[in-house]
């Protein structure tokens, strides 16, 4: 979800190549998609099977996952997707959409599974489902390095002249509300971390809330100060699991994709893949 390149880090070609060989972006509904529209299917698996196409919804939101200038969806979590695919032995169809309406997406059956970086919080819990996470974050707030003396500390923020920019809908904003309830919202819909840096940078806002893990990243190409300090809170505020997101009630669905994810993280590759793309390089695409 974001536009800004500071050109990092070392691609494995034969990591690269299984995205661009064999990534198909589309914006419609897949075979198994629109079956599970027309007809309730309590064996999503099945009919993902029978269809020989899974259809995965996911958005911007460096590291994780992003598009290269020809469009093609790379990254950890896009890479990952291709090895599920060829794990369940069908094709891949990615569906671009946006973090406010990705849940919603899903429930609407736009696509079988949500295959990007969603945090599996209680709030969403209530309406899908989630495989085991394979990372975890929260949310950090950051200041000009310059207003470092002043806004020092959360109780610093919490006042009602500081204003922060958070993405609408995020993590992030419950986060801003629990801790941050007498500061000035200023929500961006389906906002990037282009946004809320120009926020700052700006003068809009004094703060920016977001993920956690792009401290390194804005801390150092923009001189930024971390809230709490990492070495106090590495994870932020409000730690979650990061994970995939699954329609309710697809059981057979949701365990075949967390034996996967089990097989992925066993073998090393989820390592392997965290080690190549989430970098400060790329969090800052």
């Amino acid at each position: 979800m974001f536009g800004l390149n500071i050109g990092y880090g070392k691609k494995r070609l034969a990591l690269a190549s299984i995205v661009a060989i064999a990534g198909v972006v589309a914006s419609g509904y897949s075979a198994s998609a629109a079956s599970r529209q027309n007809k309730s299917s309590n064996n999503e698996l099945a009919t993902i099977q029978k269809a020989g196409v899974i259809t995965i919804g996911v958005a911007q939101d460096p590291p994780f996952e992003f598009t290269t200038t020809s469009g093609t969806w790379t990254s950890f979590d896009p890479i990952l997707d291709q090895k599920l695919a060829a794990y369940l032995h069908v094709k891949v169809q990615f569906v671009s959409t946006g973090w406010t309406g990705i849940v919603a997406g899903l429930q609407t059956g736009r696509y079988d599974i949500i295959g990007a970086d969603i945090n599996a919080t209680a709030a969403r819990e209530k309406v899908i489902a989630f495989t085991s996470p394979y990372y975890e974050t929260g949310t950090s707030f950051f200041a000009l390095a310059s207003n470092a003396k002043k806004l020092n500390s959360i109780a610093s923020l919490n006042n009602s002249s500081v204003t922060v920019a958070v993405v609408t809908g995020s993590d992030n904003q419950t986060a801003v509300t629990k801790y941050l309830p007498k500061a000035s919202m200023r929500a961006l819909p389906n906002g990037s971390i282009a946004n809320l840096i120009s926020e700052v940078v700006s003068g809009r806002s004094e703060v920016l809330a977001t993920s956690t893990y792009l401290a390194p990243a804005l801390v150092s190409k923009y001189h930024l100060t971390v809230i709490p300090p990492l070495a106090q809170s590495p994870n932020g505020v409000l730690p979650v699991g990061v994970a995939w997101g699954v329609p309710k009630g697809q059981s057979q669905l949701l365990a075949k994709i967390n034996t996967f994810l089990k097989a992925e993280t066993k073998n090393g590759d989820i390592a392997k893949l965290e080690k190549q793309w989430l970098t400060p390089a790329n969090s800052l695409k």
